[in-house]
């Protein structure tokens, strides 16, 4: 019996260290316990030390310790084990539920991150998640950074949702926030992600003194735990360079960034690198590195599964071509990059469509519960009327209100769900506009690359690259469709003003609506620069218009 008892005792002792930890001043502890349990290969057993440990922290009464393994534990099945995810759901706001209950602000701070990567991870509701984001936003602004040392992760991590995106004005606003915050070789990991990210809003923004200056922060950093962000930075600088045109800054970055990803076998970054490397030497007229390069570009595509690169690299293997005076395999890879950038264009879109659907989805949610609660209200009141006689007038004035709220909230409802529409409309037209320009823009390239080797190209070749610009009826039926959804009645009106103008004329006036310049208006339509300023000619003489007026005045007008 003894025995027994020493043994009991003994098995317990080894968590008496644990013990009513400040989460702020213990986090070592705390996340080494987390390992501890990580390190358990076998899933039963892992369960079952962790239970050990919580009924250990309510015999001792330490609500802390008990919470925070139950957290571990949920946020692990969720993640990581093959659990029904309505049974996931239902733990993580049960957890969120008693970090409330028992007023545990780093805890609560906590579990709304794990419910936001849930339902972002996960069931990829977009919608839900940024609600869960927006909500932490809010407690970790009450909460001291000493005492909440994942305070960086959180900002950081909405910053990257914001970032994914690309709203980059507001994934800067949270990245900014991550970095002012103490760097301990905790939170190093986390502070420099946030600097790397922000390096990478700005180099989207195309302000590189910006990016570069956030990128030398990471080389700043004196603490070991941040030896592969300073690699990831050295590239990320070099990659800034060749962005400004600045290869003989960039060349040795670039190269050191793609020799050490790949013996750490991160072929997305050496992918990155080898792209920008096969460019580099491409205009530098070094046809055997640009080879090289280009082959190692593929083999990280594949290595990496990171198809969209192939968007980036595509466009440099027709230029490549074009060089050799290998024009067919030019006009292939021209081909291949549109339907690369198409498909990268489309994948995004998607992305928006399906977040917003998701908000017009919980807009409906919201509305179906209010009529519930409608009706439900209606049913009281009416059994109210029976009850008490007396109340009839009440009743009825309660009765009405509530039928006029569900008329109001049916009218938002449906101003919501147009607005989403338009929103909607708005991202298909742009990306409509976005895919012409970008095709006419990697054609005009090729064709500058071309220039001068005229003689060399079969004309059936080069009518065949000129026809591509053209705008056909089936993409002028889509974009027509697009284009009244956003500039609703528009055509109509130009015709009602003016009933005289040409099929031709019109399209010139919606994409001169739509801000294009002379050359993107030629380029689309298939015509020279010169019949784009006849049509603007006709137009105004036609219709009898002062000779101040230009376009940009009349398409404002309608």
């Amino acid at each position: 019996m003894f025995l027994l008892l020493f043994v009991s005792m003994s098995g317990k002792a080894q968590y008496d260290s644990l013990l009513h930890l400040s989460y702020g001043k213990d986090i070592y502890k705390i996340h080494h316990l987390y390992r501890t349990l990580i390190d358990i290969p076998d899933s039963t057993l892992r369960a079952k030390k962790a239970n050990e440990i919580i009924a250990f922290a309510r015999e001792n009464k330490d609500r802390n310790l008990e919470l925070n393994v139950a957290f571990f534990l949920n946020f692990w099945n969720a993640f990581f084990e093959k659990q029904p995810q309505s049974v996931s759901l239902k733990k993580l706001r049960e957890q969120l539920d008693q970090s409330t209950k028992h007023n545990v602000e780093f805890l609560r701070a906590r579990s709304l991150r794990a419910l936001a990567e849930f339902y972002w991870k996960i069931q990829r509701n977009y919608q839900l998640a940024f609600e869960q984001y927006l909500l932490l936003d809010m407690e970790i602004s009450k909460v001291n950074p000493n005492d909440y040392p994942e305070m960086a992760r959180d900002l950081m991590q909405i910053g990257q949702s914001y970032y994914f995106f690309r709203d980059y004005t507001l994934a800067i606003h949270y990245f900014k926030r991550a970095i002012a915050l103490p760097e301990t070789p905790f939170t190093t990991a986390v502070i420099n992600d946030a600097r790397n990210t922000l390096g990478l809003c700005y180099q989207r923004l195309k302000k590189y003194d910006s990016a570069a200056f956030y990128f030398q922060e990471i080389l700043k950093t004196h603490f070991p735990e941040s030896f592969a962000w300073k690699r990831i930075a050295k590239g990320n600088i070099g990659g800034t360079y060749y962005l400004e045109g600045k290869f003989e800054k960039a060349l040795p970055l670039l190269i050191a960034d793609y020799n050490i990803a790949s013996k750490e076998n991160d072929w997305g970054a050496a992918t990155g690198s080898a792209i920008s490397l096969a460019d580099i030497y491409r205009i530098q007229k070094n046809n055997t590195a640009c080879e090289f390069y280009i082959q190692k570009a593929l083999e990280g595509i594949q290595k990496s599964n990171q198809t969209n690169s192939f968007r980036l690299l595509y466009p440099i293997m027709s230029k490549w071509n074009a060089d050799r005076g290998n024009a067919t395999l030019a006009k292939a890879y021209l081909d291949s990059a549109i339907v690369s950038f198409n498909r990268y264009n489309n994948e995004f879109s998607a992305l928006k469509i399906l977040k917003a659907q998701q908000e017009i989805n919980r807009q409906t949610e919201a509305l179906q519960i209010a009529n519930f609660n409608l009706e439900r209200s209606r049913k009281i009141s009416q059994r109210n009327f029976l009850i008490f006689i007396i109340l009839i007038i009440g009743s009825w004035a309660i009765l009405y209100y509530f039928i006029q709220r569900k008329r109001q909230i049916a009218k938002d409802f449906i101003l919501q769900q147009t607005t989403q529409n338009l929103k909607i409309a708005h991202i298909k037209l742009t990306k409509f506009t976005e895919n012409i320009l970008e095709k006419n823009k990697l054609i005009e390239d090729l064709e500058n690359k071309l220039e001068g080797k005229m003689g060399q190209i079969e004309p059936q070749l080069l009518n065949q690259l000129q026809q591509s610009t053209i705008l056909t009826e089936a993409d002028w039926t889509k974009f027509k469709q697009l284009f009244e959804q956003v500039h609703a009645g528009f055509l109509f009106r130009l015709k009602e003003k003016y009933p005289n103008l040409s099929p031709a004329e019109i399209r010139y006036l919606s994409l001169a609506k739509l801000q294009f310049s002379n050359k993107e208006m030629a380029a689309t339509l298939g015509v020279s620069s010169q019949s784009i300023r006849t049509n603007w000619y006709r137009i105004r003489k036609k219709n009898e218009l002062p000779d101040t007026m230009n376009v940009e005045d009349l398409v404002s007008s309608i």
